[in-house]
């Protein structure tokens, strides 16, 4: 290998060997440029504020090495293995043209980032990991469709599934923005109520020519929330059928809540 110094520049180089490292090696503030390390085993190695732009770690073996403050662009790292390894995925950036041509790239490397996650306890680079291996996974999926592996209704469908999952709560680890999601839902239904049911809800055993915004919201949260009724009660086979179903629809969304919540206070 050679010999590398704090803002040196390592551009256009094939790197042979088994091995890269000795004992505690370090390597500073080096840039590294089309460069590739494929089939290698890395050990014991510490990157400090390095850069490595389309770089090819192909099938290479990452072994007690740590990556602090670096940056990945374009790296291609399938098949690569990693093994009590410090590397934040915050870090690393591919091109959407991985995206369409090349989603098994990001599939391959996420899913050994997580194993490297579980088994050394980095909780928080586990979260983003397995957000982007999802995100990788249904990348793949739309590969797939697109050389008709996989059946276009049952795969889009999944994809559908994958990406409102992402959007409204980042496959569980975004509990806030699920929370957000959930009270600007059910403020929607709530206005949806008044506006529909609005003259069909009896207020302390009273019907006004139509109910407030706020006894509207205060009905539709006591129904969402399985709170039942109190002063504010539906009047009139619509109104009833529709709170029965929003009921029983809340029951479900309040039980993905539930879970997600558990998953990240608990994890």
């Amino acid at each position: 290998m050679p010999n590398m110094s704090p803002d040196d520049e390592v551009a256009n180089m094939l790197f042979r060997g088994e091995k890269w490292g000795k004992p505690r090696t370090a390597i500073k503030g080096v840039t590294f440029k089309n460069v590739s390390i494929s089939n290698m085993e890395l050990f014991q190695i510490t990157f400090t504020n390095c850069s490595f732009e389309d770089c090819i770690f192909k099938g290479s073996f990452f072994h007690e090495v740590e990556f602090h403050k670096c940056k990945f662009v374009n790296c291609n790292m399938w098949k690569a293995k990693f093994e009590k390894c410090y590397l934040d995925p915050a870090t690393i950036f591919l091109d959407s043209r991985y995206r369409v041509d090349a989603s098994n790239v990001g599939v391959t490397m996420y899913q050994a980032l997580l194993a490297n996650y579980a088994n050394e306890r980095q909780d928080a680079f586990y979260a983003q990991a397995d957000i982007e291996f999802r995100r990788w996974k249904r990348y793949q999926l739309s590969y797939e469709i697109r050389k008709k592996n996989v059946d276009f209704v049952p795969g889009q469908l999944r994809r559908f599934k994958s990406f409102i999952f992402d959007l409204l709560a980042g496959y569980g680890y975004k509990p806030a923005r699920f929370s957000i999601v959930t009270v600007i839902g059910f403020l929607a239904i709530s206005v949806f109520n008044h506006c529909v049911i609005g003259n069909d809800l009896l207020i302390n055993n009273q019907r006004p020519p139509s109910a407030s915004l706020i006894n509207s919201i205060y009905y539709s949260f006591s129904v969402l929330t399985v709170l039942g009724f109190s002063t504010v009660v539906p009047d009139g086979t619509f109104a009833k059928l529709l709170t029965v179903f929003e009921a029983l629809a809340a029951i479900g969304w309040l039980s993905i809540f539930t879970s997600i919540l558990v998953k990240r206070l608990l994890r």
